[in-house]
């Protein structure tokens, strides 16, 4: 008898013979494992630890061997594998069109955005720029229940992953997808907030990664050269659609130290952040004024 522990054991075996990278919401192999064969045995993720002890089903045994083939063989990422990803504790629909969730901004955006965010004060739009599948967006639509949400994006087809992913969560009421390069299409003054996780990966850089990443768009991935263009455009975008008091937070992961070089006058305040990422900055409307008021953008 097969059981899910033994199970579990072939399985994170497997993943170590094939030596695939972790790094697209998942730690380890072993947390790799645990997704896979509970994904093949359609089970959620949270499962007593009694479940070690029983049958793996059988019927579970050739879907579990196909995921394993595209795990290992293709180096699909396990998301894209199970077209299921979970950021901020919310399940999201997960496939080629986007980006998996990742984003380390999510645990901020599902705190309130705390503190920098008065906690007495609910914004009245959220946009999500760069959105990608929409999952960013659609934590802050959880963790503010009475905000407009929207989704921006260039990439059509990571827009109809947002949309599929509005109507998972219910959240058509008050959160919209919508194509725009960057912030252009935004009324002045209009954002209270604005999440930004603009494409930040530097040619350079991206023809390092491992293998995984190549499954995933790469319009979504790479910027220009240095990988800086878009984060920069996104800070000069800024000054003009946030509300006066308002906050941006920009991820741009290893090319906060370009970005750095680039706008070598501009105090960016970079946050350590205790889930672990780095890049992510927190940026307020007046900031913003001060320095382009000051030319230094």
């Amino acid at each position: 008898m097969q059981t899910f522990r033994t199970k579990l054991s072939q399985v994170e075996t497997a993943l170590r013979d094939a030596t695939v990278h972790c790094g697209h919401g998942y730690g380890s192999v072993s947390d790799e494992a645990v997704a896979l064969v509970l994904g093949a045995a359609g089970l959620p993720p949270e499962q007593p630890l009694s479940l070690l002890e029983q049958s793996f089903p059988v019927e579970a045994e050739s879907c579990l061997m196909a995921l394993l083939d595209q795990r290992c063989r293709h180096r699909l990422p396990v998301a894209y594998c199970l077209r299921e990803a979970y950021l901020a504790g919310l399940r999201f629909i997960a496939d080629s069109r986007a980006l998996i969730p990742r984003s380390p901004v999510s645990h901020i955006v599902a705190e309130r955005l705390a503190p920098w965010w008065p906690e007495d004060r609910e914004p009245g739009l959220i946009v999500d720029v760069c959105c990608g599948g929409g999952s960013l967006g659609l934590v802050a639509a959880e963790a503010f229940p009475r905000a407009t949400v929207l989704l921006s994006d260039l990439d059509e087809q990571a827009l109809s992953l947002a949309s599929e992913n509005i109507a998972l969560h219910g959240r058509s009421d008050r959160v919209c997808a919508m194509r725009a390069d960057l912030l252009s299409a935004l009324v002045s003054s209009s954002a209270d907030v604005v999440l930004a996780n603009p494409p930040y990966v530097s040619c350079a850089e991206m023809a390092e990664l491992p293998p995984e990443y190549s499954a995933e768009p790469r319009i979504a991935l790479v910027a220009d050269a240095e990988g800086t263009e878009l984060a920069v455009r996104l800070l000069r975008e800024a000054v003009r659609v946030l509300a006066p008091n308002g906050l941006m937070l920009m991820e741009v992961g290893e090319t906060w130290m370009t970005l750095e070089e680039r706008l070598p006058e501009v105090p960016l305040l970079w946050l350590e952040l205790p889930q672990g990422g780095s890049g992510v900055a927190v940026i307020s409307a007046q900031e913003l004024r001060d320095w382009d008021a000051a030319g230094i953008l």
